[in-house]
């Protein structure tokens, strides 16, 4: 049974005597310990029992400042446990050092299958050394190194290894400092890797250049199944470039762009491609200065698609013209669940055009109308004509 003892100020002390607890429990398979101080001592006390503990198999020490020595405590109870399976030290303070151990145990640990290691300080030096333990290793699916000071260097380690490593499924560099050179490295490993399903680039410096590489490469790939690519300062030519990988890709389910100033002329080439695209079910272009011209090749696509669901323009300005275009669409679609129109200068007519159009549209099961200037009676008006027109449909205004 799992247990939770999040937020309770434990500390080594505490941490010491669940420690012998664990050598003798049978039943606890999940531990959950985040936001509590057990420090670097404490996790040595737990990594001595999970030397002997055969049952746990999800442990989480997040933000308990564990350190460097705390990591390399767990690193050598990894080398002998066979059960733990998820292993969370995320916020820990673990530097290159704690990292390093870490990847050695990782050579010859073959039941651990996610390790959440985000807004610690491995940089590239850590990076460096999970990236050889990645060649070896034949357990690991998911590796979180959100926020660890990695840049281009790191990513060129990690990718090579991806090059040879055939079990990671998932991988998370958000905020770190990837720029368009690190961008040619992943490229590259796309077009190698057959494995790898979920790549999360978000907040890193990619830059047209960056994305760009990045698309040609998901036009080639044929595993991947979502990309993050979210505020990473991408225009309308690195758009244009992944409207190009939509036609080629088969895989790709879920596209982030959000916060990313591509434009109506890169949503536009977007949309272009969903018209032929039939793999990619879930679109997030929040933020994206995307005009009504954005929101009518948008439309035109979704007339003819029979496969997104999730279509996400929350923050953009299509206002009145955007959101007649977009409901002259949802007359003929019937695959879109979930539309967020949040914060698009729609006015009263753009919102009443949309509610209007849910009585001939029997697929949409959310949307949101919040923050259009639509005043209280104007949205419990319109609440209530799409509680008529299209009752299966939850509305937000």
């Amino acid at each position: 049974w799992p247990r939770s003892l999040a937020e309770n100020q434990i500390s080594n002390k505490g941490a010491k005597a669940l420690a012998r607890s664990l050598l003798v429990n049978r039943s606890l398979t999940a531990l959950d310990l985040r936001s509590n101080t057990i420090g670097p001592q404490g996790a040595k006390a737990l990594a001595e029992a999970l030397k002997i503990n055969r049952t746990l198999t999800s442990l989480s020490l997040q933000s308990n400042m564990i350190k460097d020595d705390g990591a390399r405590s767990m690193a050598e109870a990894l080398a002998s446990n066979q059960t733990l399976s998820l292993l969370h030290l995320q916020k820990n303070s673990i530097g290159p050092a704690g990292a390093q151990r870490m990847a050695e145990a990782l050579r010859q640990n073959r039941s651990l299958k996610e390790l959440m290691f985000s807004s610690n300080s491995i940089g590239d030096g850590g990076a460096k050394a999970l990236a050889e333990a990645l060649k070896v290793n034949q357990g690991l699916e998911s590796l979180d190194l959100q926020s660890n000071s990695i840049s281009d260097a790191g990513v060129a380690m990690l990718m090579e290894a991806l090059g040879v490593n055939q079990t990671l499924l998932s991988l998370n560099l958000r905020e770190n400092s990837i720029s368009p050179e690190g961008a040619q490295a992943l490229a590259h490993a796309l077009c190698i890797n057959s494995t790898l399903k979920h790549l999360d680039l978000t907040a890193n410096l990619l830059h047209d250049q960056g994305a760009q590489a990045i698309a040609v490469a998901v036009g080639k790939n044929h595993t991947l199944k979502s990309l993050h690519l979210q505020w990473n300062f991408i225009q309308a030519s690195a758009a244009r470039a992944l409207g190009q990988a939509l036609l080629l890709n088969s895989s790709l389910t879920s596209l982030d762009l959000q916060e990313n100033a591509i434009g109506d002329e890169g949503a536009s080439a977007v949309a272009s491609a969903l018209k032929a695209n039939t793999a990619l079910t879930a679109l997030y272009l929040q933020v994206a200065s995307i005009g009504a011209p954005g929101a009518q090749a948008l439309g035109e696509a979704l007339a003819v698609n029979r496969t997104l669901e999730i279509l996400d323009l929350r923050g953009n300005a299509i206002g009145v013209a955007g959101a007649k275009a977009l409901a002259s669409s949802l007359k003929i679609n019937s695959s879109l669940r979930r539309l967020n129109l949040q914060e698009n200068s729609l006015g009263m007519d753009g919102a009443i055009c949309i509610a209007s159009a849910l009585s001939g549209n029997h697929g949409l099961q959310h949307i949101n109308l919040q923050g259009n200037q639509v005043g209280d009676s104007g949205a419990r008006m319109i609440s209530e004509a799409i509680k008529t027109k299209a009752p299966s449909c939850t509305v937000k205004m």
